[in-house]
Formats: structure tokens, C-alpha cells, sequence
């Protein structure tokens, strides 16, 4: 039976590109969160029922006091922010166990500095193991993705890795070249290696970027949206991010908004703007970018721009 009231039309060259809300500069500080989970939600920014960070992507922070344990259930039906392809765990504070559906032998113990992905579940909980400090954790997951497509992920499409800080450290300093510009590697692993997308689940991309006294990281951008967190700041005065719509003849950004560092705190660059991180100090900082720019790169359309 045809309802003309329910369909529509438009005339395309008026209506080719439709006007959508921007997805929003925001930060957020690991210290300013309750116990519990705290997820970034800009929904009604998408119109959608469902939490997203991005279009793509949930953040959230996960506080735990000690001996406090959460369980995050992905069988409730009017709960869908954890129905994901792809989760990622990044542990700012402390040391906990993540079991997975409910599984000792699915246990994994990760403290801070570590980073955990595992695809999808059923339930997880993760359980605080100090004896003397509360657990901070950055979470990461593309339900929004799958909630879009009106989806339920039920089968993993990659394994359960732990990144640990020492790894990360060393490969950081075995591949770094000191003559680039930039000090980053790429975490990746064999599933999505064999998709040559180089990322961290074939959805996520992360980078594990150092930033060095004395260095501006020149303006790059791309079409995927970040999530930056800085893993590590000992001089928020002097260190920060640029971002803005255009360059300058010289290669530099114009009227940029400020972003400073600060460790445990994380804030969005928007898709498709010009970014440039920002050293003037003495001391090392590292952030740790999020995007959904495995989706991207394996549908060849990141397009990322690094200004040389």
C-alpha cells in the first residue's frame, strides 16, 4: 500500500548537500567524571536515539574506586551503546582484570599505559585490583556505527590483544625516525594487516604519538573524525594543539582555536580541519588519537593531507 505522506523528494542541485550539524569541538577531563561510565554523547547533534560521541564513535571514561567492579552487559535491549565491532581500552590510572562474557579463563589484567581491544561481546566486566589507587580507564567503541545501520555485531572480526606500555615504548623508540617531523607508530595486528589498512581493529586507528621538547608537528587533516587523549603532559602552559578551517601562504593555520594538553583530559577534532600539535616547552608529551579511520582507509576515502 503506497503512503505518500511518508515519502519525500528533493531537487538535487539545492539539496545535494545538505546542511548537517558540525560535529562539536569538546574536552573532557578523566577527573571531572563521577564514578562509574561516563559516555560523550552529542545524539541529538546526529539525530539519533541511540549515544555517539561522533557519527561513528562512543567515548567514554570509566572511573572505578578501589575493589569496585562494572559490568558492562550488551544483552539488554534498551541498552545499545556497547553493540560494537570494535572495543578499545586504555588504561590512564591503576590496574584492573577485564573478563569477557563471564569467562575466568577470558581474563586479561592490564595497568596503566596498557591498552586493550577486543571485538565483540556479550557481556565484560572489569574489575579494580589495586589496593590503593581508584581505576581511570578511556573507552573507546563503534556502536554508534552499528546502531546506525540498525545492526547487532555478534561476530568478532579480530582477536583479543593487549598493547602494553613497555611495547608500546620500545617499538616508539625502534621506529621512530629522528629525522621526521612526526614521532608516531601505528598500532595495528595481523587481522588488519591482511586488510593493508594498518590499524588497530579494522574499524579504530590509533596512534601512539610522541611529541618532542621544542616542535610543532606541522598541520595535517583528514576526513575522519579524532579523539584525542594525552596520555602524558607535564607542562600544559606550553604544550597544545591548533585547529582551523584554513592555511595561511606559509603553511600555517588561520584564527586556529587553542586546545592545550592536559594529561587524563581528551577533546574532538573535527573532520576535514587543519591541525598542528604544538611543543614550546622543555618536556615530552605523547597523545593517543582515536579515529574511525579503519572504516575509512578501507573504504579509500580518509584523505589525509599532511602539510610537509
Amino acid at each position: 500500500m503506497e503512503k505518500e505522506e511518508y515519502i519525500s523528494v528533493y531537487e538535487y542541485e539545492k539539496n545535494v548537500n545538505p546542511h548537517l550539524a558540525h560535529v562539536p569541538f569538546f574536552e573532557k577531563d578523566v577527573n571531572d567524571c563521577e564514578y562509574g561510565i561516563d559516555m560523550i554523547d552529542f545524539s541529538t547533534i546526529f539525530n539519533v536515539q541511540h549515544k555517539s560521541t561522533t557519527p561513528n564513535l562512543l567515548a567514554s571514561f570509566i572511573t572505578l574506586e578501589i575493589d569496585d567492579v562494572l559490568d558492562l552487559n550488551n544483552n539488554n535491549p534498551s541498552c545499545v551503546e556497547f553493540n560494537a565491532t570494535s572495543h578499545m581500552f586504555y588504561i590512564i590510572k591503576g590496574s584492573c582484570s577485564i573478563y569477557t562474557d563471564g569467562d575466568d579463563k577470558n581474563e586479561n589484567t592490564v595497568s596503566s599505559g596498557d591498552i586493550l581491544i577486543t571485538p565483540c561481546f556479550n557481556s565484560i566486566t572489569i574489575e579494580n585490583v589495586s589496593e590503593s589507587e581508584e581505576l581511570q580507564i578511556y573507552y573507546i567503541n563503534d556502536s554508534p556505527l552499528v546502531n546506525y545501520l540498525g545492526n547487532k555485531a555478534v561476530k568478532p572480526i579480530f582477536k583479543t590483544a593487549i598493547y602494553r606500555k613497555e611495547f608500546l615504548g620500545e617499538k616508539l623508540h625502534e621506529l621512530s625516525n629522528p629525522k621526521n617531523n612526526r614521532k608516531g607508530i601505528l598500532l595495528s595486528n595481523q587481522d588488519t594487516d591482511a586488510l593493508g589498512i594498518n590499524t588497530i581493529t579494522p574499524v579504530l586507528w590509533a596512534l601512539y604519538n610522541e611529541l618532542p621538547p621544542n616542535t610543532v608537528q606541522k598541520p595535517h587533516k583528514h576526513n575522519s573524525v579524532a579523539l584525542d587523549l594525552c596520555i602524558k603532559c607535564e607542562d600544559s602552559e606550553n604544550i597544545y594543539t591548533l585547529i582551523g578551517d584554513e592555511l595561511d601562504e606559509h603553511g600555517n593555520i588561520v584564527n586556529p582555536k587553542k586546545v592545550y594538553w592536559k594529561e587524563g583530559c581528551m577533546f574532538i577534532t573535527p573532520p576535514g580541519l587543519w591541525h598542528s600539535h604544538n611543543n614550546d616547552g622543555k618536556t615530552f608529551a605523547y597523545i593517543l588519537p582515536v579515529q574511525d579511520a579503519g572504516l575509512l582507509l578501507y573504504q579509500r576515502i580518509l584523505g589525509i593531507v599532511l602539510k610537509r
